[in-house]
């Protein structure tokens, strides 16, 4: 939608009212609009300006007013995450602008408040009802929400060398804005107060979960349509991706997967790094991160190759997740750690896939505390073993377990300490 009106319906405009600008009405009080970024910055001045106290005795009487009304909306930038989140922002965005994202970047509505109502005006039009606002022309405004995305456009407007683009790629710019008028103060507030503080703002690991341009991310999502692994109840090959839950942050004892996106993703991490990659599991992975010389689809078909032994060879183990340790985050990061040394990019000795699977062969998987207590998991008071603590805490004593032989661990996660090992049902 252009903020431009032509044709016939341009007849019926009143440019005396303000600047007409093309508009979806929502509700009242509510109308959405496209407009470039430039348009919307004199709309929304530099909020930075809002705080300082050396640079409002020299606003006009409308910018003052316009910077103490917006002090009592929005948080604060100095001092905060908020001013460093900008530029990291600012870089988003000019990678979008620049064609380095592809289509796979986006950024959401600006929200918009103009204290003062708009008129409206509509006509009928080639495709049904046209619709636009008059905005005057002095018009000032605060943002109720995406102000962080307001103050990226801001330093991209000032350095745009710094960042790879032209000024002119900013500035004209088209954004969304839902466009809030002629609502008072209070309600502008708690406007602002809903959409930042009653939104639930994922966690680190899902929100890495569902970022397609972490290198991890992607190659785990490889490896679940690569991997195939034999059903449980019927034998038939299926692909692992019908045992990963993408959606969910743990499983419920009902559950038919195996395990989730996010502990996948941990086993692609340590068994790309290695050890280190326990640090590694909760950060981003770039592609610049990969061993050298190695490219995308080689590292997942390397890691691909190993995973799909181990999930074939303990099938039956991850299918009983709910009666052994397998599938807990911490055990299949270490499973990874361990593997890494079957990847071509590790450090000498390496060993191979079969050496591999001669280590883990006798391996305890169980939930039992005699057999995981201190390494995996932890006994409770009622006596159950529970595997609460990351893959951090545990990851690194799981792994000396399954490939030390030096460790005592090493011997009692495979029952050799007088531990009866069970039989898994």
């Amino acid at each position: 939608m252009s903020e431009a009106v032509s044709g016939t319906f341009a007849t019926h405009v009143q440019v005396g009212k303000g600047q007409p600008i093309r508009v979806m009405p929502v509700r009242d009080h509510l109308s959405f609009a496209t407009i470039s970024w430039a348009h919307l910055s004199r709309i929304v001045p530099d909020p930075r300006r809002a705080e300082d106290p050396k640079a409002l005795p020299y606003l006009s009487v409308a910018e003052r007013e316009q910077a103490e009304i917006r002090n009592e909306i929005q948080r604060m930038i100095q001092g905060t995450k908020k001013r460093e989140n900008a530029k990291d922002y600012a870089r988003y965005i000019a990678d979008g602008l620049r064609g380095v994202r592809g289509e796979a970047w986006a950024t959401p509505p600006f929200a918009l408040w103009i204290p003062d109502e708009l008129e409206h005006f509509s006509a009928d039009g080639p495709f049904g009802t046209d619709h636009i606002a008059y905005l005057p022309f002095d018009a000032s405004g605060v943002l109720m929400d995406a102000e962080t995305q307001h103050l990226a456009h801001i330093h991209l407007a000032e350095s745009p060398a710094n960042y790879g683009i032209i000024r002119d790629q900013v500035n004209s710019r088209v954004v969304c804005v839902e466009i809030y008028h002629g609502i008072s103060l209070a309600s502008a507030r708690q406007i602002f107060h809903d959409r930042n503080l009653l939104g639930v703002i994922p966690n680190k690991n899902v929100a890495l979960n569902s970022d397609s341009n972490d290198a991890a991310t992607s190659i785990t999502f490889g490896l679940m349509g690569r991997v195939t692994v034999p059903n449980a109840l019927t034998g038939d090959a299926v692909p692992l991706k019908s045992l990963v839950s993408t959606n969910k942050r743990q499983l419920k004892v009902s559950d038919p997967e195996w395990l989730t996106l996010s502990t996948l993703r941990s086993f692609t991490v340590t068994t790309l790094f290695g050890r280190p990659g326990f640090e590694k599991t909760s950060g981003a992975v770039t592609v610049d991160d990969l061993p050298n010389g190695y490219g995308k689809e080689e590292v997942e078909s390397a890691i691909a190759r190993v995973a799909e032994v181990l999930f074939r060879h303990f099938a039956e183990a991850f299918y009983n997740r709910t009666e052994t340790v397998i599938a807990a985050p911490a055990v299949l990061a270490a499973l990874g750690a361990v593997a890494h040394r079957c990847m071509p990019w590790s450090d000498e000795p390496r060993r191979s896939i079969e050496d591999l699977q001669f280590l883990l062969a006798d391996v305890v998987w169980a939930r039992r505390p005699a057999i995981w207590d201190g390494i995996a998991g932890k006994t409770t008071a009622t006596g159950a073993l529970s595997l609460a603590g990351g893959v951090k805490d545990n990851g690194s004593k799981t792994a000396t377990a399954l490939e030390d032989t030096a460790s005592q661990s090493f011997d009692r996660i495979r029952g050799r300490l007088g531990v009866q090992a069970p039989t898994i049902d």
